[in-house]
Protein backbone atom coordinates (compact mmCIF):
# COMPACT_ATOMS: atom_id res chain seq x y z
CA UNK A 1 0.00 0.00 0.00
CA UNK A 2 1.02 3.21 -0.93
CA UNK A 3 1.33 6.13 1.95
CA UNK A 4 1.58 9.57 2.26
CA UNK A 5 1.86 10.86 5.39
CA UNK A 6 -0.35 8.04 6.72
CA UNK A 7 -3.13 8.62 4.47
CA UNK A 8 -4.40 6.75 1.08
CA UNK A 9 -2.56 8.56 -2.18
CA UNK A 10 -5.01 10.17 -4.26
CA UNK A 11 -4.35 8.63 -7.79
CA UNK A 12 -6.04 10.49 -11.03
CA UNK A 13 -6.87 8.90 -14.30
CA UNK A 14 -8.54 9.29 -17.27
CA UNK A 15 -11.81 8.81 -16.50
CA UNK A 16 -14.37 6.76 -16.82
CA UNK A 17 -14.17 4.41 -14.69
CA UNK A 18 -13.53 1.22 -16.70
CA UNK A 19 -11.86 2.57 -18.83
CA UNK A 20 -7.83 1.24 -19.58
CA UNK A 21 -7.02 4.06 -17.70
CA UNK A 22 -8.88 2.73 -15.08
CA UNK A 23 -7.98 -1.19 -15.24
CA UNK A 24 -4.13 0.36 -14.88
CA UNK A 25 -5.04 2.16 -12.13
CA UNK A 26 -6.51 -0.40 -9.94
CA UNK A 27 -4.00 -2.70 -11.01
CA UNK A 28 -0.93 -0.38 -9.95
CA UNK A 29 -2.79 1.51 -7.26
CA UNK A 30 -5.21 -1.33 -5.74
CA UNK A 31 -5.30 0.05 -1.91
CA UNK A 32 -5.30 3.86 -2.97
CA UNK A 33 -8.13 6.38 -3.56
CA UNK A 34 -8.56 6.75 -7.46
CA UNK A 35 -10.15 9.50 -9.17
CA UNK A 36 -11.78 9.77 -12.08
CA UNK A 37 -10.98 12.65 -14.36
CA UNK A 38 -12.36 14.05 -17.54
CA UNK A 39 -9.08 14.91 -19.59
CA UNK A 40 -5.45 14.57 -19.87
CA UNK A 41 -5.25 18.60 -19.03
CA UNK A 42 -7.80 18.31 -15.51
CA UNK A 43 -5.33 15.37 -14.53
CA UNK A 44 -1.75 18.26 -14.84
CA UNK A 45 -3.86 20.74 -13.25
CA UNK A 46 -5.10 18.61 -10.32
CA UNK A 47 -1.61 17.65 -10.10
CA UNK A 48 -0.46 21.20 -9.64
CA UNK A 49 -3.00 22.81 -6.98
CA UNK A 50 -2.70 18.96 -5.22
CA UNK A 51 -5.65 18.15 -5.25
CA UNK A 52 -4.42 14.44 -6.24
CA UNK A 53 -1.11 12.93 -5.40
CA UNK A 54 0.18 10.85 -8.33
CA UNK A 55 -1.68 9.96 -12.08
CA UNK A 56 -1.37 7.58 -14.18
CA UNK A 57 -2.12 8.72 -18.32
CA UNK A 58 -1.80 7.31 -21.63
CA UNK A 59 1.97 8.33 -23.23
CA UNK A 60 1.64 6.09 -26.51
CA UNK A 61 0.08 2.92 -28.51
CA UNK A 62 1.59 0.40 -30.63
CA UNK A 63 -1.02 0.79 -32.94
CA UNK A 64 -1.98 4.88 -32.88
CA UNK A 65 1.68 6.76 -31.63
CA UNK A 66 2.24 8.67 -28.90
CA UNK A 67 -0.91 10.90 -27.01
CA UNK A 68 -0.08 14.24 -28.35
CA UNK A 69 -1.99 16.03 -25.30
CA UNK A 70 0.20 14.37 -22.95
CA UNK A 71 3.63 14.86 -24.67
CA UNK A 72 2.60 18.72 -25.02
CA UNK A 73 1.61 18.71 -21.14
CA UNK A 74 5.00 17.60 -19.88
CA UNK A 75 6.42 20.09 -22.33
CA UNK A 76 4.48 22.81 -20.21
CA UNK A 77 3.89 21.80 -16.76
CA UNK A 78 5.96 21.14 -14.04
CA UNK A 79 5.48 17.67 -13.55
CA UNK A 80 7.78 14.38 -13.67
CA UNK A 81 7.68 10.66 -15.14
CA UNK A 82 7.88 8.67 -12.26
CA UNK A 83 7.08 4.95 -13.52
CA UNK A 84 5.41 3.16 -16.91
CA UNK A 85 3.33 0.42 -16.94
CA UNK A 86 2.12 -1.72 -20.23
CA UNK A 87 -1.47 -2.43 -20.72
CA UNK A 88 -2.21 -5.26 -23.57
CA UNK A 89 -5.98 -3.46 -24.73
CA UNK A 90 -8.58 -6.55 -25.17
CA UNK A 91 -12.03 -5.53 -26.34
CA UNK A 92 -14.71 -7.76 -25.54
CA UNK A 93 -18.30 -8.07 -26.69
CA UNK A 94 -20.32 -7.97 -23.87
CA UNK A 95 -24.17 -8.45 -23.71
CA UNK A 96 -27.36 -10.34 -21.58
CA UNK A 97 -28.46 -12.45 -23.88
CA UNK A 98 -26.64 -14.98 -27.20
CA UNK A 99 -25.00 -12.47 -30.47
CA UNK A 100 -27.87 -13.84 -32.29
CA UNK A 101 -30.10 -12.11 -30.02
CA UNK A 102 -28.95 -9.02 -30.29
CA UNK A 103 -30.30 -5.67 -32.50
CA UNK A 104 -27.38 -3.06 -31.58
CA UNK A 105 -24.20 -2.98 -30.69
CA UNK A 106 -22.88 0.62 -28.63
CA UNK A 107 -18.84 1.33 -28.68
CA UNK A 108 -16.65 4.64 -29.23
CA UNK A 109 -16.37 4.86 -33.29
CA UNK A 110 -12.32 3.99 -32.63
CA UNK A 111 -13.05 1.02 -31.15
CA UNK A 112 -15.41 -0.05 -33.96
CA UNK A 113 -12.51 0.64 -36.00
CA UNK A 114 -10.22 -1.54 -33.91
CA UNK A 115 -12.84 -4.07 -34.03
CA UNK A 116 -13.39 -3.92 -37.48
CA UNK A 117 -12.90 -7.58 -38.62
CA UNK A 118 -14.78 -8.83 -36.20
CA UNK A 119 -18.14 -6.94 -36.34
CA UNK A 120 -17.62 -8.20 -40.64
CA UNK A 121 -17.51 -11.26 -39.75
CA UNK A 122 -19.86 -11.92 -36.89
CA UNK A 123 -22.14 -8.72 -36.58
CA UNK A 124 -22.74 -7.07 -40.25
CA UNK A 125 -26.32 -7.13 -39.72
CA UNK A 126 -26.20 -5.22 -36.39
CA UNK A 127 -26.59 -1.75 -36.13
CA UNK A 128 -23.92 -0.47 -34.60
CA UNK A 129 -24.62 2.90 -32.71
CA UNK A 130 -21.20 5.42 -31.07
CA UNK A 131 -21.26 6.38 -27.79
CA UNK A 132 -18.24 8.36 -26.43
CA UNK A 133 -16.96 6.18 -24.25
CA UNK A 134 -16.90 2.04 -23.92
CA UNK A 135 -18.16 2.57 -20.52
CA UNK A 136 -21.20 4.46 -21.43
CA UNK A 137 -21.31 1.84 -24.40
CA UNK A 138 -21.67 -1.00 -21.46
CA UNK A 139 -24.05 1.27 -19.72
CA UNK A 140 -26.44 1.38 -22.90
CA UNK A 141 -26.02 -1.99 -23.33
CA UNK A 142 -27.45 -2.95 -19.73
CA UNK A 143 -30.87 -1.19 -20.42
CA UNK A 144 -31.64 -2.84 -23.71
CA UNK A 145 -32.82 -6.30 -23.83
CA UNK A 146 -31.75 -7.26 -27.41
CA UNK A 147 -28.04 -4.62 -26.95
CA UNK A 148 -24.63 -5.25 -26.70
CA UNK A 149 -21.55 -3.46 -26.04
CA UNK A 150 -17.70 -3.30 -27.62
CA UNK A 151 -16.17 -2.66 -24.22
CA UNK A 152 -13.59 -4.11 -21.61
CA UNK A 153 -14.25 -6.79 -18.86
CA UNK A 154 -14.18 -4.39 -16.32
CA UNK A 155 -17.28 -2.67 -17.84
CA UNK A 156 -18.61 -6.09 -18.50
CA UNK A 157 -18.74 -6.48 -14.71
CA UNK A 158 -19.63 -2.62 -13.18
CA UNK A 159 -22.75 -2.87 -15.39
CA UNK A 160 -24.23 -6.56 -15.35
CA UNK A 161 -23.11 -7.82 -18.80
CA UNK A 162 -21.53 -11.17 -20.02
CA UNK A 163 -18.41 -11.57 -21.68
CA UNK A 164 -19.88 -13.29 -25.01
CA UNK A 165 -16.17 -13.16 -26.99
CA UNK A 166 -13.14 -11.70 -25.56
CA UNK A 167 -10.31 -10.21 -27.09
CA UNK A 168 -12.16 -8.96 -30.74
CA UNK A 169 -10.11 -6.39 -31.92
CA UNK A 170 -8.12 -6.90 -35.19
CA UNK A 171 -4.86 -6.70 -33.79
CA UNK A 172 -4.21 -8.78 -30.70
CA UNK A 173 -0.53 -6.68 -30.51
CA UNK A 174 -2.78 -3.25 -29.38
CA UNK A 175 -0.44 -2.10 -26.57
CA UNK A 176 -0.55 1.30 -24.71
CA UNK A 177 2.13 2.20 -22.84
CA UNK A 178 0.93 4.43 -19.27
CA UNK A 179 2.80 6.73 -17.44
CA UNK A 180 2.89 7.30 -13.62
CA UNK A 181 3.36 11.03 -13.17
CA UNK A 182 3.84 13.31 -10.11
CA UNK A 183 5.04 16.60 -8.80
CA UNK A 184 8.14 15.36 -7.71
CA UNK A 185 10.98 13.38 -9.54
CA UNK A 186 11.44 9.41 -8.50
CA UNK A 187 14.75 9.03 -6.87
CA UNK A 188 17.03 7.42 -9.62
CA UNK A 189 18.29 4.58 -7.95
CA UNK A 190 17.66 1.37 -9.69
CA UNK A 191 15.32 3.20 -12.71
CA UNK A 192 15.82 2.20 -15.98
CA UNK A 193 15.61 4.90 -18.66
CA UNK A 194 15.25 8.24 -18.30
CA UNK A 195 13.05 10.87 -20.62
CA UNK A 196 14.05 14.45 -21.52
CA UNK A 197 13.00 17.01 -24.02
CA UNK A 198 14.85 19.34 -25.39
CA UNK A 199 14.89 22.07 -28.55
CA UNK A 200 17.57 23.01 -30.98
CA UNK A 201 19.51 26.61 -31.83
CA UNK A 202 18.39 28.14 -35.60
CA UNK A 203 21.76 27.23 -36.82
CA UNK A 204 23.45 24.37 -39.20
CA UNK A 205 24.07 21.31 -37.58
CA UNK A 206 22.60 22.30 -33.58
CA UNK A 207 20.84 18.84 -33.87
CA UNK A 208 23.65 16.71 -35.04
CA UNK A 209 26.08 18.35 -32.36
CA UNK A 210 23.57 17.78 -29.77
CA UNK A 211 23.25 14.03 -31.38
CA UNK A 212 27.21 13.68 -30.91
CA UNK A 213 26.73 13.97 -27.05
CA UNK A 214 25.00 10.53 -27.13
CA UNK A 215 28.00 9.15 -28.77
CA UNK A 216 30.53 10.98 -26.65
CA UNK A 217 29.28 9.68 -23.35
CA UNK A 218 28.46 6.28 -24.16
CA UNK A 219 24.65 6.53 -24.06
CA UNK A 220 22.11 4.30 -25.70
CA UNK A 221 19.66 6.89 -27.53
CA UNK A 222 16.58 4.54 -26.94
CA UNK A 223 14.02 7.16 -28.74
CA UNK A 224 13.23 10.16 -29.88
CA UNK A 225 10.35 12.33 -31.57
CA UNK A 226 9.51 15.52 -32.59
CA UNK A 227 7.10 17.96 -31.59
CA UNK A 228 5.70 21.00 -33.09
CA UNK A 229 6.90 23.55 -29.67
CA UNK A 230 3.61 25.91 -30.29
CA UNK A 231 5.96 28.71 -29.17
CA UNK A 232 7.07 29.53 -32.54
CA UNK A 233 6.40 29.11 -35.99
CA UNK A 234 7.63 25.86 -37.51
CA UNK A 235 9.86 25.28 -34.07
CA UNK A 236 10.28 21.81 -33.04
CA UNK A 237 11.01 20.25 -29.72
CA UNK A 238 12.38 16.87 -29.22
CA UNK A 239 11.14 14.39 -26.98
CA UNK A 240 13.75 11.51 -26.27
CA UNK A 241 14.32 8.65 -23.99
CA UNK A 242 18.09 7.42 -23.12
CA UNK A 243 18.89 4.49 -21.15
CA UNK A 244 20.11 4.48 -17.80
CA UNK A 245 18.94 7.05 -14.59
CA UNK A 246 20.42 10.52 -14.29
CA UNK A 247 22.32 9.38 -11.07
CA UNK A 248 24.94 7.19 -13.74
CA UNK A 249 27.81 9.62 -14.34
CA UNK A 250 27.87 8.96 -18.64
CA UNK A 251 24.28 10.01 -18.28
CA UNK A 252 24.38 13.01 -15.81
CA UNK A 253 27.62 14.27 -18.73
CA UNK A 254 25.24 13.65 -21.60
CA UNK A 255 21.87 15.54 -19.96
CA UNK A 256 24.55 18.71 -19.06
CA UNK A 257 26.20 18.48 -22.28
CA UNK A 258 22.94 19.26 -24.23
CA UNK A 259 21.66 21.26 -21.76
CA UNK A 260 24.30 23.26 -22.79
CA UNK A 261 23.63 23.32 -26.19
CA UNK A 262 19.82 23.28 -26.44
CA UNK A 263 17.47 26.19 -26.74
CA UNK A 264 15.39 24.70 -24.52
CA UNK A 265 15.69 21.61 -21.81
CA UNK A 266 13.46 19.75 -19.51
CA UNK A 267 14.71 16.46 -17.87
CA UNK A 268 11.31 14.39 -17.12
CA UNK A 269 12.78 12.25 -14.62
CA UNK A 270 13.98 8.59 -14.49
CA UNK A 271 12.07 5.83 -14.40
Amino acid sequence: MLILLGELMQIGFWGPKTSFSHEVALEVFPNDNLVPLNSIQDIFESLITREITEAIIPLENSMGGIVSATLDELIERDIFIIGEYFLHEKHCFLARQPLDKIKKIYSRSKTFTQCRNWIEHNAADKELIEVSTNSGAAEQASLGFASGAIASSLAGDKFGLDIIEKEINDNKANVTRFIIISKRSALPKDKKKTGLIFGIKDQPGSLFEILKSFKKFDVNLMRIDSRPSKRKEWECLFFAEIEGNSSQKNVSGTLAEIKEQASFFKILGSY
